[in-house]
């Protein structure tokens, strides 16, 4: 029996495959595992009047999540801000996942939009603001919206 030659071309082919598969497997663990999201990261925005930027995936400077926006009583007026190249909406949920306020999933700002968003929610307690685009709260738009007596 003779030996076969050792060919360069299979063996760069066999090392590029398994490269090619840790690759893979190292893109689909991030994906089923994202790293955990810090909520709030500690920045807390009060008052009757908030100013708020979305961009991908976060709000204002985070790159994930965003700020704890407590809002007295219940009502605040924020501005919202998309400085991203998608479009984004708000909502407010409570940990449920019920909608409580903010914009309908289908009035969405356009890049580059500015609009004003009168929040009045009627019950106190702990709750997210998210961006209810499909997808958009799986990635890290979600943080933290507080209606309590006093903040």
């Amino acid at each position: 029996m003779t030996k076969k030659p050792f060919r360069i071309d299979v063996a760069a082919g066999i090392v590029a495959g398994l490269v090619g598969l840790a690759w893979i497997g190292l893109i689909w663990t991030n994906l089923v595992f994202p790293p955990a999201l810090q909520l709030g990261g500690g920045a807390i925005l009060t008052g009757a009047n908030v100013q708020l930027s979305e961009h991908e995936w976060g709000f204002n400077q985070f790159a994930k999540g965003g700020p704890t926006i407590c809002a007295v009583n219940g009502t605040v007026t924020i501005t919202l801000k998309n400085t991203g190249i998608n479009f984004h909406g708000f909502q407010i949920i409570s940990t449920a996942g019920a909608f409580l306020g903010g914009l309908n999933k289908t009035d969405l700002l356009t890049p580059g939009e500015v609009r004003q968003v009168k929040i009045n929610l009627s019950q106190l307690g702990d709750f997210y603001y998210i961006c209810p685009v499909s997808g958009h709260r799986q990635k890290g738009m979600i943080a933290p919206f507080l209606c309590h007596a006093s903040c």
